[in-house]
């Protein structure tokens, strides 16, 4: 007996080209080979998107909106889609029929939704389903809200809008309500996605901001709701065609493998990694290549199963921990490959489906798209805007709040591109894909610059009380400090600090510690409140609680005169300003400190964990600090001597201030300061006023943050100040004064350089109203120095100066009236 088989298959064809001196290369037609193409078509979108993001983001358009329209201007068509020429078939041939043929395009579709398998997989990561935990009735409320009223509203408005009178498209059936497509479009613009929220909000810089938690916390809701719904859906599908497992038993094991895989194997294994990762330790490639190999396994049986690759990525980053260390890994590698380069292909994508000159030939359509997309948008804000009248929610805020929820990005997209068959065909299918994507583009081209507009997270700072250290000198109140930690070197400085002001009975210290920490690897940001009196295990502990346990040590070394609470905010560096000064005002601080290290200095110090922060986006965070911070704010640089590096003063040695005092609001403001320490028995205190040989005159100041001011009475409030401190060194031995006459700016810098030997602490003011000639040559062309300390501030702390004690420069908030 003689069997046969026969085998059917495709043999491709030639994947490189042989350039222009081989046959195989079409001059007149352009036609390239698959890679060749790939390449061009990659370059392309890249370059176009980028080019067209520099433009359109001075007006606050989000990247995705760049990336689609660079696809957009090489669809066929429009821009550079438009016929030059016709080929040997006599068929229309432009720039996007040679580099974008519609019949060639799997390679780059491939690559795209291979890129957009991954990118969902790293949203899974990142997303930190415990919000839903934490979230109250009242987000519930109007996550439900936010979910069903578009979907109601948009089912209501289609169910009337017919195929009846549509060019090119069939009548409706009767039993199905709607006209073409308007299922996918109630579905898209009800779609809430909770971390395109996350991204637009953390491009707003308002993700920690009072709106921005709240909008993270509706639009949880509304995507699990939505998730809940669509599987509800499936499940019911499934019931009702009992056949369905009975004729594919083996997709239903692989269904019930694939959540035994990713809930019983996957989950248990990361949480056994994070575990067994030491602090401070990357993640093993090995852990990290296994998860990869598991997101494409789970991707292909969630295909085979009759869903999408996506879904079954999806699912694997849900139980991948969010957060350091293994969340942050797996972003940290995914992110730029992912996001900044193969993502604005499936961005791309989507533009070149479109036809945008066949819509005119589809008016009925379109406007019948567009009234169900503004149905659903408007819902949405109503939504949301109602029941938030009747939970407490401002009419203001709940109508931003609405903007926000409707809000589109790469998710919406990935899911829109998943829809769509690359048709050059069928002219109903490309008025539908164009007016879904011109709904994207216009939602998110308008709303998101409108938000931008109307919200303004440090109105909330600009109308309460501002507070200064002058001003609790003069109450006679407890002192109340909030101190920002960076990293464990920052701990001796600060505590060395605080213990130097001098907490007693009549005037106790209040100190509020904030550990700042980027946000990577996860969407949300978190504000975790320390318990107070927890005992903490000297071994085994992450860098969180040997802070804490630092100062609760000085707590305790302070007994009923010390109160340290601890904060840890886990933010973007862009926003991180929003959680410092809620929390300054909410505690009614006095001072912010703030330490900080000079780029140009810190490679001198044995410090890692200060090396791999970014000093633009610290330097970042202090100006942002300096516009909208409610108290005012002490710039701390540490010390390299005994006294700034050890946690406690050192017996037999005295804590050496020193104020270096010019005038105005912040060397009046750092010399109170340094009046905070003056019976503390270990702290002498010298004050060193520098002033010219002439009086001051307005021509001849050096403006205080370029505004008009009056001299007379800043010269007044300083001779005040400066004689109350003299006064004091008539009766104290640790106080001293001194006063140095000085030409110009080069006599100044002779001065202040021979003092520094002769301090553990300089104190000095940000800005100062003095003679132009005293520190004339200071003030030059900044350059690399570091203008966010000021004239005085940047000499002294710069590595020529050679400081071996600390310096606290001190900012009053500008509209203090002191």
């Amino acid at each position: 007996m003689t069997w046969t088989i026969n085998f059917k298959c495709n043999i491709p064809g030639r994947v490189n080209s042989g350039g222009l001196i081989y046959a195989d290369f079409d001059i007149n037609s352009f036609e390239f080979s698959p890679l060749p193409r790939l390449a061009l078509q990659i370059v392309i979108l890249l370059f176009a998107s980028r080019l067209l993001h520099r433009v359109l983001s001075r007006f606050h358009q989000p990247m995705f909106v760049s990336q689609i329209l660079a696809g957009v201007i090489f669809a066929d068509g429009f821009g550079f889609g438009i016929p030059f020429k016709r080929n040997k078939e006599g068929q229309p041939l432009g720039i996007s029929s040679c580099i974008f043929p519609a019949v060639e395009m799997e390679a780059l579709e491939t690559l795209a939704h291979f890129s957009s398998m991954f990118f969902i997989f790293k949203v899974g990561v990142q997303t930190d389903p415990k919000i839903l935990k934490t979230s109250g009735l009242r987000t519930y409320i109007l996550g439900l809200s936010c979910y069903v009223c578009p979907l109601i509203s948009g089912n209501n408005v289609s169910y009337w809008l017919k195929n009846e009178h549509i060019k090119y498209i069939a009548p409706s059936d009767p039993k199905a309500p709607g006209f073409f497509g308007s299922i996918r479009i109630v579905e898209l613009f009800t779609f809430v996605s909770f971390p395109v929220i996350a991204y637009v909000l953390t491009d707003l810089n308002i993700l920690n901001s009072d709106m921005g938690h709240l909008a993270l916390q509706v639009a949880m809701v509304a995507n699990f709701l939505q998730l809940a719904g669509k599987t509800f859906k499936i499940g019911k599908l499934i019931v009702t065609k009992k056949s369905f497992f009975e004729q594919n038993l083996t997709v239903g094991l692989v269904l019930v493998g694939l959540f035994i895989f990713i809930f019983f194997i996957v989950r248990p294994a990361a949480l056994w990694i994070v575990k067994n990762t030491p602090e401070g330790k990357p993640v093993k490639e090995t852990y990290i290549t296994l998860i990869m190999i598991s997101v494409l396994l789970c991707g292909v049986a969630s295909e085979y199963c009759g869903f999408s690759m996506t879904d079954g990525a999806f699912f694997v980053g849900l139980a991948i921990p969010d957060g350091p260390p293994l969340g942050t890994s797996i972003v940290d590698k995914l992110d730029y490959m992912i996001t900044s380069f193969l993502m604005p292909l499936q961005m791309g994508m989507v533009g070149l489906k479109t036809n945008i000159p066949n819509i005119r030939y589809q008016f009925e359509f379109v406007w019948r798209a567009g009234l169900l997309i503004i149905s659903c948008t408007f819902a949405k804000i109503m939504g949301v805007v109602i029941p938030g009248v009747f939970l407490g929610v401002p009419i203001q805020d709940g109508f931003l709040l609405g903007l926000i929820m409707n809000l589109k990005g790469i998710v919406e997209v990935s899911i829109l591109n998943n829809w769509k068959k690359f048709n050059k065909v069928q002219i109903g299918r490309y008025a539908l894909n164009t007016a879904l994507v011109a709904g994207v583009v216009v939602t998110a081209a308008v709303f998101t610059p409108v938000v931008k507009y109307l919200y303004d997270p440090s109105a909330k700072y600009s109308t309460s009380k501002r507070r200064s250290i002058l001003q609790l000198k003069q109450n006679k109140t407890e002192f109340r400090v909030l101190a920002c930690v960076h990293t464990q070197d920052d701990v001796p400085n600060i505590i060395r600090l605080l213990e130097a002001s001098n907490p007693t009975k009549f005037c106790p210290l209040t100190v509020y510690i904030l550990h700042l920490v980027e946000l990577v690897g996860r969407a949300s940001p978190l504000l975790i409140a320390h318990p107070r009196h927890r005992s903490i295990s000297s071994s085994n502990t992450c860098k969180s609680e040997r802070i804490l346990n630092a100062f609760q040590q000085f707590e305790d070394r302070y007994h009923n005169l010390v109160t340290v609470t601890s904060f840890t905010t886990i933010s973007p560096y862009a926003s991180m300003h929003n959680d410092i000064c809620s929390m300054s005002v909410d505690k009614r601080t006095a001072l912010i400190l703030f330490p900080f290290w000079r780029q140009d200095a810190i490679y001198l110090r044995d410090d890692v964990d200060r090396q791999n922060i970014a000093n633009r986006a610290i330097r970042t965070l202090l100006q942002n600090l300096f516009r909208n911070s409610p108290c005012s704010i002490g710039i701390l640089v540490e010390g390299t001597n005994y006294q700034a590096q050890s946690i406690c003063f050192l017996p037999d040695m005295p804590y050496r201030v020193i104020v270096l005092f010019f005038g105005g609001p912040d060397d009046r403001e750092a010399l109170v300061f340094a009046m905070n320490m003056i019976h503390h028995p270990l702290v002498s205190v010298t004050l060193v006023r520098f002033y010219g040989q002439e009086s001051l005159t307005s021509d001849e100041l050096f403006a205080y943050h370029k505004e008009s001011i009056n001299i007379e009475r800043h010269k007044f409030l300083d001779e005040e100040l400066v004689d109350n401190f003299r006064i004091k060194t008539m009766h104290d031995k640790t106080l001293e004064y001194k006063e140095l006459e000085v030409k110009d700016g080069e006599d100044t810098i002779w001065e202040i350089h021979s003092l520094k030997e002769d301090f553990d602490l300089m104190v000095v003011g940000r800005q100062q109203i003095t003679h132009t000639k005293i520190i004339s040559g200071l003030n030059v062309d900044w350059g690399d120095q570091y203008e966010e300390l000021g004239v005085i501030g940047d000499m002294v702390t710069s590595p020529d100066y050679n400081a071996k004690g600390s310096i606290l420069i001190i900012n009053q908030r500008q509209d203090v009236i002191s």
